[in-house]
C-alpha cells in the first residue's frame, strides 16, 4: 500500500481544492498502481487526482494506492513515481517516491547470557537479525520494550528513549545493510538491570527494514529523548550460541521476539476477610480480597474464592451486566454447587453460596478487595465463611513461601436489636449527637458572653 498524504495546517488554510499530477512513466514493467477513489483514476503514464484540503488534526487529505509487481518484474527492480501538488494561493510542491519490488523481512532471535537471574541483578541479551525477505534491508529500525522489573542499563546515543523501559533505534543504510539470507547481530549484548521486586521481567525486541517500519507520530515521538552512551551497532554474522540450546532464556520469531526471565523470587499472597456486623435481618457490608506481601511483584492474576457464611445470604456482589453482554470476564463470578459459573446476562448477579474473583497481585504491598453485602438471616454459629487465595496463572506462579495465610475466615457478629440498627446507622447517629453537643455548647457560650 502506498499513501500520499497532504497535511495542511488549519491556521494557514481552513479549506480549499488541490490537484496532484502524477508521472508514472518510470513504473512501466516494474509496478502497477490501483486506486478505488473516484477522484483519482489511475492511467499510465500520467494522471491527476484531486480533493479538498482538510485540517491535519482530522486526518489530513491524500490518496492511497495498491501497488503490485508488473508482469515479469523481479525482486529488487525499482522505479520512481513523481508527483506535483498544486492548490490556488499556495506554492506548488514537487516530490517523488521510489518503489521497489519485494521487501525485506527481519527475523529476530534474542538470547540471554545466563539461565538464572536474581532480584537487583543484571542480565545481557544478544540479538541476531536475519533477512528472510527477497531484497536487502537498507537500514534497520529496532524497538525495545522492557517491563515488569527490567530496566535498560545503557542508553545509546543513536537511540531515543522513554524512561528506562522503551527505546527506538533507527540505523540508516550508511550504518547497516542486510542482504537477503544474511544475518547481523549487535556488536555488544544489550545490558539490563533488574529491580529488587522483579519476578517475571520481560523484554520485547521488534525489528524492521527502513521503509517498512512503523514511524511514530510526531506527538508520540517527541516523548522520547536521545541517549548519551556508546552507539548501538550491528556487525555481520550470527551471535555466538545462536540456534543452540544452552538452557538460557531465548526466543526467535518473525519481526519480534519476546524474552521472559524467571527470577529467583517469591510473592507471599495473603487472604483478606472482613466481618459482617449487625442484628438479624440487617444488611452488612463485607470486603474480601488479597494482599501481596512480597518481596516480589507478581504480574499475574490471582484467584480469590469466597465461601459465604452459614446463616447469611449474599444480596449484592461485584457485577456489571454489560461485561456479560460483551463477553468480558466479570471481576467476580457466582458459582453453582458443582463449581460451574452462574453466567447469564442480567441486571444483577444471582445469589450463591460460593464466588470466585480475579485480582491482579501487582507490586509488593498492593491490596485488592471486592465488596459484598450480606443479609444476616439467623442468630446462629455462622460457620463456613472463608476466603482462599491461589495462583491464577500456571505460567507465572507466586511460589508463595507462606501458605498458612492463604485462607482467612469471614466472621459474623450479631447483636440484639431491630434490623434497621446497623453499624452505619449507629455511626450516623454518633456523628449527629456530636454535632448537636457542639451546637449546644456554642449556644451556651454565647449566652454567657452576652450577659
Amino acid at each position: 500500500m502506498l499513501r500520499i498524504g497532504i497535511d495542511q495546517k488549519f491556521a494557514e488554510r481552513e479549506s480549499g481544492h488541490y490537484t496532484v499530477a502524477f508521472d508514472a512513466t518510470d513504473l512501466k514493467g516494474v509496478a502497477v498502481l490501483k486506486s478505488d477513489q473516484d477522484d483519482c483514476p489511475v492511467r499510465l503514464t500520467t494522471f491527476r487526482c484531486g480533493g479538498d484540503l482538510l485540517d491535519h488534526q482530522y486526518g489530513g487529505s491524500g490518496h492511497s494506492f495498491r501497488v503490485n509487481p508488473a508482469d515479469g518484474a523481479q525482486a529488487g527492480d525499482s522505479a520512481v513515481l513523481r508527483y506535483r501538488l498544486t492548490s490556488p494561493g499556495l506554492p506548488s510542491i514537487t516530490a517523488s517516491t521510489r518503489i521497489v519490488v519485494g521487501r525485506p523481512a527481519l527475523a529476530v532471535e534474542a538470547r540471554a547470557d545466563r539461565e538464572g537471574v536474581t532480584p537487583g541483578g543484571r542480565v545481557a541479551v544478544s540479538l541476531t537479525l536475519r533477512n528472510t525477505g527477497d531484497v536487502p534491508a537498507h537500514g534497520v529500525s529496532l524497538f525495545i520494550n522492557a517491563g515488569d522489573g527490567l530496566r535498560m542499563a545503557v542508553k545509546h546515543c543513536n537511540c531515543r528513549y522513554s524512561g528506562a523501559t522503551s527505546a527506538w533505534c533507527r540505523l540508516l543504510d550508511d550504518d547497516v545493510v542486510i542482504p537477503p539470507g544474511a544475518s547481523y547481530h549487535l556488536a555488544a549484548p544489550e545490558a539490563f538491570t533488574l529491580t529488587d521486586d522483579a519476578t517475571y521481567p520481560v523484554v520485547v525486541f521488534e525489528a524492521a527494514g527502513l521503509g517498512t517500519d512503523y514511524i511514530p507520530p510526531k506527538a508520540w515521538a517527541s516523548q522520547y529523548e536521545s541517549g548519551q552512551g556508546p552507539a548501538l551497532r550491528y556487525v555481520p554474522g550470527a551471535a555466538r550460541n545462536e540456534g543452540k540450546d544452552t538452557g538460557a532464556p531465548h526466543a526467535r520469531n518473525d519481526s519480534a521476539a519476546q524474552l521472559e526471565f524467571a527470577v529467583r523470587s517469591t510473592s507471599d499472597l495473603v487472604a483478606l476477610a472482613g466481618t459482617a456486623r449487625g442484628p438479624v435481618g440487617s444488611r452488612a457490608d463485607v470486603r474480601i480480597g488479597v494482599r501481596n506481601d512480597g518481596p516480589g511483584a507478581l504480574p499475574a492474576k490471582v484467584r480469590v474464592e469466597f465461601a459465604v457464611p452459614a446463616g447469611t445470604t449474599v444480596v449484592s456482589s461485584p457485577y456489571k451486566f454489560e461485561r456479560d453482554e460483551e463477553l468480558l470476564d466479570q471481576a467476580c463470578r457466582a458459582l453453582a454447587a458443582d463449581g460451574s459459573p452462574l453466567a447469564e446476562a442480567s441486571v444483577s448477579q444471582p445469589s450463591a453460596r460460593r464466588y470466585v474473583c480475579t485480582a491482579q497481585a501487582g507490586k509488593a504491598g498492593a491490596t485488592t478487595t471486592f465488596p459484598f453485602t450480606l443479609r444476616i438471616d439467623k442468630d446462629m454459629a455462622h460457620r463456613g465463611g472463608r476466603v482462599t487465595v491461589a495462583d491464577g496463572d500456571s505460567h507465572h506462579p507466586s511460589n508463595d513461601p507462606k501458605t498458612a495465610n492463604d485462607s482467612a475466615d469471614v466472621a459474623v457478629s450479631v447483636w440484639p436489636g431491630p434490623a434497621w440498627a446497623t453499624p452505619g446507622l449507629y455511626a450516623t447517629a454518633g456523628i449527629a449527637l456530636g454535632v448537636l453537643a457542639l451546637v449546644t455548647a456554642l449556644a451556651s457560650w454565647r449566652r454567657r458572653r452576652s450577659r
